[in-house]
């Protein structure tokens, strides 16, 4: 598998334990880590090995295994793209290539993750902290939805700019942050969290890590029901099924996550409704 997150490849090598594939016996679990060249040469050389299965643990990891092999069945956990308009797949229910596996519901994720940081900062606009093309899909989602959140929505793409640059910029406009879902941007969640916790700025994430790293809030896919639910897919495949008829998954499950220490170093008092739904709390 190509992730860098050993407690999720555990989570994975468990599934299988638990759909009846023990490892070192009825097969072999190899963790791949990303190197100077991203994935890159960690895909190549599982392809040149000839694995059974690449499971790829984000976006990066699945385009470097999908451009070394077109043979071997890749299980993508992809929380980024489109899979049918990024030409990963061509029906989420029969992707007729080497790819399945789980990618993102855009509209109703985005429609919760904004509406959870209207509830902790009503009235002002959301700006959203765009990747270039890595984030299109995401930003049409939130347009399709501004009218229903009724509050207003910009962009700010982070370009060629540093962290600091563009929160700086976005704090002087008096809305509040959300920071899409790239592997860039994730990247740099702690950068852009504690810049915006300096600067007074309230932000939230489309991915669980960005409170974690100090934002706000945050709601997003659960890695770890992903990486579990991958390893029924690797299991169906080892089987004998073919990553061409098996179905494109959405998340099992999201989670909402509450920063209440940014919170206090915000000065916010935060909703109770908000608080209730929370799955975990940071305090």
């Amino acid at each position: 598998m190509l992730t860098d997150a050993i407690p999720l490849a555990a989570i994975l090598q468990q599934g299988l334990t638990d759909a009846g594939w023990e490892a070192g016996e009825d097969v072999n679990v190899v963790r791949v880590g990303s190197a100077a060249d991203g994935w890159r040469s960690a895909a190549q050389s599982l392809a040149a090995s000839r694995v059974s299965v690449i499971v790829a643990g984000d976006h990066a990891a699945m385009v470097s295994a999908r451009d070394a092999t077109t043979a071997i069945p890749i299980v993508a956990i992809d929380f980024e793209r489109d899979p049918v308009a990024g030409g990963f797949v061509r029906t989420l229910a029969r992707p007729g290539g080497n790819v399945t596996g789980f990618f993102c519901d855009f509209g109703d994720a985005m429609a919760q993750v904004a509406r959870a940081l209207r509830d902790a900062v009503p009235d002002r606009p959301i700006i959203a902290l765009t990747d270039g093309d890595a984030t299109d899909a995401q930003v049409r989602a939130l347009r399709n939805i501004r009218e229903k959140l009724g509050v207003g929505v910009e962009t700010v793409d982070l370009g060629f700019g540093s962290p600091a640059t563009v929160i700086d910029r976005i704090a002087a406009s008096r809305g509040v942050l959300l920071v899409l879902a790239s592997t860039r941007l994730q990247a740099d969640a702690a950068l852009l969290a504690k810049r915006a916790m300096l600067r007074k700025l309230p932000s939230g994430g489309a991915f669980v890590r960005y409170a974690q790293a100090g934002g706000l809030l945050a709601r997003g896919p659960s890695l770890a029901d992903a990486f579990r639910r991958a390893a029924a897919t690797v299991a169906r495949l080892l089987r004998g099924a073919h990553a061409a008829e098996i179905a494109v998954e959405t998340p099992p499950r999201f989670e909402l996550v509450v920063n209440a220490k940014t919170a206090a170093v915000l000065d916010m008092a935060l909703p109770p409704n908000l608080l209730s739904n929370a799955d975990h709390i940071i305090r």
